[in-house]
């Protein structure tokens, strides 16, 4: 048995230096950390034992294609840690016995194959299908397939943020025929809205969306509200439809329907970055919600409303970025068009404007707000728009005026106010926060307009946090934190993630105090992308008190950021 050696000797850490030309002609010198290295060695100190490669991976097993407009959907079983999946020329890691091609060519084959990936980058034999993808026939009143280049189309959304913290634009990679609406806003709700009315039908009217929101941790909102709203706040307006779909850390789905709703059956955890067709049915007996046509919770509400507004809402965990893929919006209901629409204005409140140059051709306009009241007081009545005095009323009758509740309120626009800038201003006393502000302006003539743009939130993929576990030396966790006696201990490596493709992984190093005691390299076929390592420590000439072990995980791709996990622990002495 070698005798334990942690005190490794320190590495040499190779410093890159770039010359830079001063002011003077000079040249000075200023020092660059190294790029992360994306092929590792294996190592290990004196008395640390490091798990290798034994046989590989068996082959995944019943594999289904389902085909649709521009995709193909996977799923197969297997208990692998990752699959590789090749398509044309193309390949992806997943780390879910499923996925969706995204991008593809309607009416042209593909020819598919996926292997089993272990924890050291084996490969099994394929598992091979084919599937050709094709065109979506449904019949809808109004529907968009999102399948221009310069998408969203303005004439039929509007994006509402409450900061410049989320974007709608087309798709980049596989997503390039798919809306892609990117937020960084965290747990608030970024909406999409439709400007085409939804009426209902006097038999069954449905709003249909196919996407694969939410993701992780996130939330999906559809909500149909009787009145002119652009923002999707709680509690749900009066008289209005909300069917909130939320995913938590590990994947599972839960679906709630306001008001008055009940889930019916247990939700399938969502497949990372695979569409799902949600569905918000209106009856003469009542409302549905319905995943992928089955009836997923229900509820008594008939609404009395003929029209609304029909939103679609994302929202992340606090500190969280969220990026959905949309692949259709529908209704199946009466027949409605959107009004003509002009370029929207700039707004700013109680901000001073620097001009304000008319738009032609408008023929009506209105101020959409969201205002928060501080205390209770009386709502705002009025408003001045370019200091015109204005009335304010509430979008929705019936909406509480209360403190810390968001208040969505509309205001008909001057013909004055019909210009490029406007400048809003409350007529009130009290402190009242303005949390959004958009307006709608229609006009005889609707020239095409496009927003273009890159999503906010990048489709590369990305590696996973390492999630290091010290156990006792039977490979068993130690309660509350409590201490270990010296000796052999187990250190439990953990990388896996829900995201719908990841990053190749070449491997982890593993330092213990600072000082490097084990490399694990995972790319014996190719790099891996999830796993379980455990490797065993021997802590005897370590001193009693606390410690700490750094994992630290590279990938095969040097434009992919190392992703570090710590974990501390206490011994005995």
């Amino acid at each position: 048995m070698k005798r334990v050696a942690f005190a490794v000797a320190g590495l040499a850490l190779v410093v890159g230096v770039v010359l830079l030309r001063d002011t003077d002609g000079g040249e000075s010198t200023l020092p660059t950390a190294p790029p992360p290295p994306t092929k590792l060695k294996p190592f290990e100190a004196e008395q640390v034992l490091v798990p290798g490669p034994t046989g590989r991976p068996s082959a995944p097993a019943n594999v289904v294609a389902r085909t649709g407009h521009h995709k193909i959907q996977l799923n197969w079983s297997g208990d692998a840690p990752a699959y590789e999946v090749r398509w044309g020329e193309r390949t992806k890691l997943v780390t879910r016995p499923g996925t969706q091609l995204n991008g593809l060519e309607n009416e042209r084959e593909q020819q598919i194959e996926i292997r089993s990936v272990d924890s050291f980058g084996q490969r099994s034999q394929p598992a091979k299908t084919k599937a050709t993808p094709r065109a979506d026939s449904a019949q809808y009143t109004f529907v968009d397939r999102f399948d221009q280049t310069d998408e969203p189309d303005l004439q039929r959304w509007r994006l509402a943020k409450r900061t410049d913290c989320a974007r709608a634009t087309s798709g980049d990679g596989e997503d390039h025929d798919r809306l892609v609406v990117s937020s960084s806003c965290g747990t608030r709700a970024v909406s999409l809205r439709s400007r085409t009315p939804f009426v209902r039908s006097d038999d069954e009217s449905r709003f249909v969306i196919e996407t694969d929101a939410p993701s992780t941790g996130g939330k999906l909102l559809l909500d149909l509200v009787p009145g002119p709203v652009s923002v999707q706040g709680d509690p749900v307006l009066p008289n209005a439809i909300r069917a909130t779909v939320s995913t938590d850390a590990s994947g599972n789905s839960i679906v709630e329907l306001a008001p008055n709703g009940t889930a019916t059956k247990a939700i399938p955890a969502a497949v990372p970055g695979v569409t799902v067709r949600w569905e918000i049915v209106l009856t003469k007996n009542g409302t549905q919600v319905t995943r992928d046509g089955e009836v997923v919770a229900t509820s008594p509400f008939v609404p009395e409303w003929r029209e609304a507004t029909a939103l679609v809402g994302v929202a992340a965990l606090a500190g969280d970025r969220i990026r959905a893929g949309i692949d259709l919006i529908g209704y199946r209901t009466a027949k409605a068009d959107a009004p003509p629409a002009v370029p929207t204005p700039q707004v700013r409140v109680d901000g001073p404007v620097s001009s304000a140059l008319p738009i032609p051709d408008v023929t009506a306009g209105q101020l959409r707000i969201a205002l928060i009241p501080s205390r209770e007081s009386e709502p705002v009545a009025a408003v001045k728009i370019n200091g015109i005095e204005v009335p304010l009323r509430p979008a929705v009758p019936g909406t509480p005026w209360k403190p810390g509740a968001e208040y969505p309120a509309v205001a008909d626009l001057p013909k004055e106010a019909f210009t490029d800038n406007l400048n809003v201003a409350l007529v009130t006393r009290e402190r009242i926060q303005v949390t959004h502000t958009d307006v709608e302006l229609t006009g005889a003539k609707s020239p095409p307009q496009r927003q273009s743009g890159t999503p906010l939130v990048d489709a590369r993929p990305v590696l996973a946090d390492p999630v290091p576990e010290v156990l006792d030396a039977s490979g068993q966790p130690i309660e509350n934190g409590a201490a270990f006696n010296r000796g052999r201990v187990v250190l439990e490596v953990r990388i896996s993630a829900l995201d719908s493709a990841v990053a190749g992984l070449a491997g982890f190093e593993v330092r213990l105090d600072g000082t490097h005691v084990a490399t694990v390299p995972t790319t014996a076929d190719g790099p891996a992308a999830a796993g379980r390592w455990r490797i065993s420590l021997n802590t005897a000439q370590l001193a009693a008190g606390a410690h700490a072990v750094e994992v630290r995980a590279f990938s095969t791709d040097p434009e992919v950021h190392p992703e570090t996990g710590y974990v501390p622990f206490l011994l005995k002495p």
